[in-house]
């Protein structure tokens, strides 16, 4: 019996679609005690999201022959997982959260409309079907390896310096997720659990 393939592009646009998803929710929610429990979703999944790309998609993207474009997007990482960094630091409570947590939000969104819009296509063209089951295996591995919360001043090279640091923080991140009694919402969209 044959495993389904993957597709790599599907699992980074389904947390695309989360962070959009959760944005919408947020926007719409009534009470602050509402508001900050999506908003550490948000954090999470933006966090989660950013560094899982650099760790495993992008250290591809040179063979595929786009290496400029993996330069490109850590760039744009460094400035969201910066606005994701606030965000976190911030009172949910203070009265310009919502504006510090948009920052952040619409910056990975924006970010998220250029590589599908701009960078999927290439992909998709140049990928073999098992390329991308084995990059696409390789992200969601990655999600589970990753820290929960932005740290900017991390490495973001994508190799083993980026992914010790990770393992430390993602242990550190559990840690005062747990002691914070941190609460989080349920995702819209859930990745494959059989890889």
């Amino acid at each position: 019996m044959a495993s389904t393939k993957l597709d790599v592009l599907e699992e980074i646009k389904l947390d695309h679609d989360n962070v959009r998803d959760l944005w919408s929710r947020y926007q719409t929610a009534t009470t602050r005690d509402e508001k900050a429990v999506i908003a550490n979703t948000l954090i999470r999944e933006m966090a989660v999201h950013g560094d899982a790309e650099e760790i495993s998609v992008y250290n591809d993207y040179a063979k595929l022959g786009i290496a400029s474009t993996a330069d490109h997007n850590k760039e744009e990482h460094h400035e969201i997982k910066k606005l994701v960094y606030e965000a976190d630091s911030a009172s949910t409570k203070s009265a310009d959260y919502d504006a510090v947590l948009g920052k952040a939000v619409n910056a990975f969104i924006t970010h998220a409309g250029e590589e599908e819009r701009d960078q999927f296509p290439t992909i998709k063209a140049k990928l073999t079907p098992e390329e991308n089951d084995r990059l696409a295996r390789d992200f969601l591995k990655a999600r589970k390896m990753v820290p929960t919360r932005p740290h900017p001043a991390a490495p973001q090279t994508g190799g083993v310096a980026q992914k010790a640091v990770g393992a430390f923080g993602s242990v550190h991140d559990k840690i005062i997720e747990t002691l914070g009694s941190r609460e989080f919402v349920d995702l819209k969209y859930q990745h494959t659990e059989k890889f």
